[in-house]
């Protein structure tokens, strides 16, 4: 299989998270509405979804070192199809929390599978790079599924969305079943009996622990912002469902742009100097947002612009600062991980996603049970992200330096 095409496939894998994350974002109120709910609710399907996703990987990252890549991935996207029929014609809040939690355990597979074959066919700079161009381009995905999500929301209603994810689970099962060969070359049991380390050995290996943490900080920090982006955007602010999609596609181009630059800069700094800055990235940028309440004030008296307006454009521009961050650290940290892996590849994804997803699905949870959700909050938890990152690498580093 061509380069480019399997890159391409990786793509469309790694977006079953992404699409299911974002794309039901702007129906959020219509949902709660419709099933004589309240968003607290609704919130927690969102929430349901990250932590079976993260459960689930613990599961899909054996069956793959064991059974190979392919079959294990088309596993998870027959569930994934039937789990969003589900969601589609769900009646009440508790059934959708059912399908939404059948859709994180089938996508869970996607992901797993994309970064494993990632590994079973790149190494070191490659890699790197690999997973940049990856990650630029699922990017993609939180651009246009709010958008489109708003739209087959406002045209046929929030039950089309999960129709929509149906057929794409159905396009991706016929692709890969026609097209992706079996990348795990050493997928025999009898193989997997070499460097066999259960989770909790890699979970407290020197080697993987920094890695897996300070990936897992950055996801917190994005997901932080998009458990909490509905409530700042549509309910302080009192933007509209489209209004709010583009700004949220606005803060998923930065991200792109990101990743495409750390593919760029890869061929002059090593990825470790770019995880450094991705952090500090992030801690700069969030610092900055915390400050700007009365910087948004004060631009608004002098400009004598609307102070919600100017806090807006503020919030946007500062999250999208910290998305980058966020992006370099994610691309930068998984790849470095990878690289200092010899066997179970599938099985290191999984552990990685596990606490990511793990993290994700508890900053989401606590968000949604959060009285007073605003950007000075958001910041907040941003900023501890990336201070937690900075202390790892820190501790990291001079373990190192002693085993040295």
């Amino acid at each position: 299989m061509k380069k480019q095409y399997l890159i391409l496939m990786l793509v469309a894998m790694g977006c079953l998270a992404a699409l299911s994350t974002d794309i039901y974002l702007p129906a959020m109120p219509a949902i709660a509405d419709e099933l004589d709910t309240n968003m607290a609710m609704v919130q927690i399907t969102l929430a349901l979804f990250f932590a079976t996703f993260a459960l689930g990987q613990l599961v899909y990252g054996p069956l793959s070192d064991n059974f190979g890549r392919r079959k294990v991935l088309l596993v998870g996207i027959g569930l994934f199809g039937c789990a969003a029929l589900l969601c589609a014609n769900s009646t009440s809040v508790e059934m959708l929390m059912l399908g939404r939690f059948l859709l994180g355990m089938g996508a869970c597979a996607g992901a797993v599978s994309s970064f494993a074959i990632c590994r079973d066919v790149y190494d070191k700079t490659e890699l790197t790079k690999t997973i940049a161009i990856i990650s630029a381009t699922i990017g993609i995905a939180p651009l246009v599924a709010p958008p489109i999500g708003a739209m087959l929301n406002e045209f046929y209603g929030w039950q089309s969305i999960f129709y929509f994810l149906a057929i794409y689970a159905f396009m991706l099962f016929v692709w890969v079943l026609s097209s992706l060969p079996e990348t795990n070359k050493t997928n025999l049991r009898s193989t997997q009996q070499v460097d066999n380390m259960g989770y909790l050995q890699m979970l407290t290996n020197v080697n993987y622990f920094p890695y897996i943490v300070v990936n897992a900080s950055a996801f917190v920090a994005l997901f932080a912002f998009i458990a909490s982006s509905p409530v700042i955007f549509m309910g302080h602010w009192q933007l509209t469902e489209y209004q709010f999609s583009l700004l949220f596609a606005f803060n998923a181009v930065w991200m792109i742009v990101a990743n495409s630059l750390l593919s760029v800069a890869l061929n002059k700094y090593s990825t470790d100097t770019m995880l450094k800055w991705g952090y500090l990235v992030i801690i700069g940028a969030a610092t900055v947002m915390l400050l700007s309440g009365d910087a948004a004030e004060f631009i608004a008296a002098l400009i004598n612009v609307d102070v919600s307006i100017v806090a807006i454009v503020l919030f946007s521009g500062l999250m999208g600062t910290v998305t980058m961050g966020i992006a370099i650290v994610l691309s930068s940290s998984m790849s470095l991980l990878l690289q200092g892996v010899k066997h179970q590849y599938g099985k290191v994804v999984a552990l990685a996603g596990f606490v990511r997803f793990g993290c994700g699905f508890a900053i989401t949870f606590a968000v949604s049970q959060m009285t007073i959700i605003n950007v000075t909050v958001l910041a907040s938890i941003m900023i501890m992200c990336g201070a937690i990152c900075l202390l790892v690498m820190v501790f990291r580093n001079k373990s190192k330096a002693i085993l040295a």
